[in-house]
C-alpha cells in the first residue's frame, strides 16, 4: 500500500489493517521487493514445511501412553484383603477365611497355581484368576 508518506506493508485482521512496516524511497529494488513479498513468502515457506511434516512425520498414536500390562499378582493380593472378596470366597467357595494364610493357600489351589507371581506369567492362571473375579463382581451385582 502507498500513500503521500511512502509506500507500507500492512497487515489485516478481519475488516482492519494496519502498518507493519514502512519501506524507504530510498532503498534499493530488490531491498523493497524483499520486504514486500516477505509476507507471501513466509506463507510459501510455512505450508511447505507443514506439507513436509505431513509426508515424512509417523502419525501419533491415538494412546499416547503405553498400557501398562495387567498386574494380577497384585490383584488377586489386594482382593483378598478386601471384606467382600473374602465374603464371596467364604460363601461360594466355602474358603476358611480367618485369617490371610488360609485365603493364600485356598486361592493357590483353587487357581492351581504355587505363587500369585504365576498369574502375571501364565495366561491359563490368569484366566481363571479372571473367571474366578468375575464371578465374584457377578456375585456382588446380586447381593
Amino acid at each position: 500500500m502507498a500513500d503521500e508518506t511512502g509506500t507500507f506493508v500492512t497487515a489485516a485482521d478481519g475488516p482492519d489493517s494496519e502498518r507493519v512496516y514502512r519501506l524507504e524511497d530510498a532503498a534499493n529494488l530488490d531491498n523493497r521487493e524483499m520486504a514486500i513479498s516477505a509476507p507471501d513468502d513466509l506463507l510459501f515457506l510455512l505450508r511447505m514445511y507443514d506439507a513436509l511434516v505431513k509426508r515424512f512425520m509417523p502419525a501419533r498414536p491415538a494412546k499416547i501412553t503405553p498400557e501398562k500390562p495387567a498386574n494380577y499378582a497384585a490383584e488377586c493380593a489386594m482382593r483378598c484383603g478386601e471384606r467382600k472378596f473374602r465374603q464371596f470366597l467364604s460363601v461360594c467357595h466355602g474358603v476358611d477365611v480367618s485369617n490371610d494364610e488360609r485365603i493364600r493357600t485356598r486361592i493357590h489351589f483353587m487357581l492351581r497355581i504355587n505363587s500369585r507371581a504365576v498369574l502375571n506369567t501364565d495366561p491359563a492362571a490368569a484366566n481363571r484368576w479372571r473367571d474366578l473375579v468375575r464371578d465374584f463382581e457377578s456375585w456382588e451385582r446380586s447381593q
